[in-house]
């Protein structure tokens, strides 16, 4: 039954959102279409970048703990993390955005493109290490364009919140409580700083992924009140 480790986190992930995002004050199931939206402008990006990064073993999969089924050199179940787990993302975002005031600062644009300058910095800095240096680096990038689109003050708030199952996820995937890793690292693409067993840079880029989700997400909304 270990083959069906990664895909048992994907399903106790997702199954407590999905369910939820059908309450009657929260709605978030009539959100699914501009979800989907953001989901593909991620999926265009990130797939190719995943297949990439796999065959040049910067990071892998252990047959152990997967159903063998693969697509493209990834297993089945890497394709669905890229969907459900932004998917209980945003609807934690919608959460926090459904019960919070949404009050936006300008100042906020101004933070965010000083984090951008300081990540383009770091990915110039470390373009050895190819996860570090490409996740700064597309971070950066989406930090400088997101505020014009995305609700920064909330998008931070539900970040931190987001922390948690964060921990939890990505600790059991990269070795937590488990023997072996779900997803394992070169570390020599990468800064070898581990927070328990996850390397720093997923923080990054986790947060990189669900950023141009919610890029995507928000403006499909902007473009529905419109019509």
């Amino acid at each position: 039954m270990q083959k069906y480790l990664y895909l048992t986190i994907l399903f106790c992930s997702v199954l407590v959102p999905f369910i939820f995002s059908f309450h009657k004050r929260l709605k978030f199931y009539l959100h699914f279409k501009s979800l989907g939206f953001g989901l593909s402008l991620m999926l265009l990006f990130f797939i190719p970048h995943d297949i990439w990064f796999t065959s040049l073993e910067i990071w892998g999969f252990n047959s152990k703990y997967v159903t063998g089924i693969y697509l493209f050199n990834l297993p089945i179940e890497e394709y669905l993390f890229f969907i459900c787990i932004p998917f209980c993302c945003l609807f934690t975002y919608h959460v926090v955005w459904t019960l919070s005031k949404n009050i936006e600062y300008q100042p906020m644009k101004t933070f965010c493109w000083a984090i951008s300058f300081l990540l383009i910095i770091l990915g110039v800095l470390y373009k050895d290490r190819m996860y570090t240096s490409s996740t700064f680096i597309g971070l950066s990038i989406a930090m400088l364009i997101a505020p014009f689109f995305v609700n920064m003050k909330v998008f931070f708030k539900t970040y931190i919140i987001l922390l948690i199952p964060f921990f939890i996820v990505n600790g059991l995937l990269t070795g937590s409580m488990i023997d072996g890793e779900v997803v394992w690292y070169d570390d020599t693409n990468n800064l070898s700083v581990r927070i328990f067993t996850i390397p720093i840079e997923d923080f990054f880029y986790g947060f990189f992924m669900l950023l141009l989700v919610m890029i995507g997400y928000q403006k499909s909304l902007d473009n529905r009140k419109l019509i």
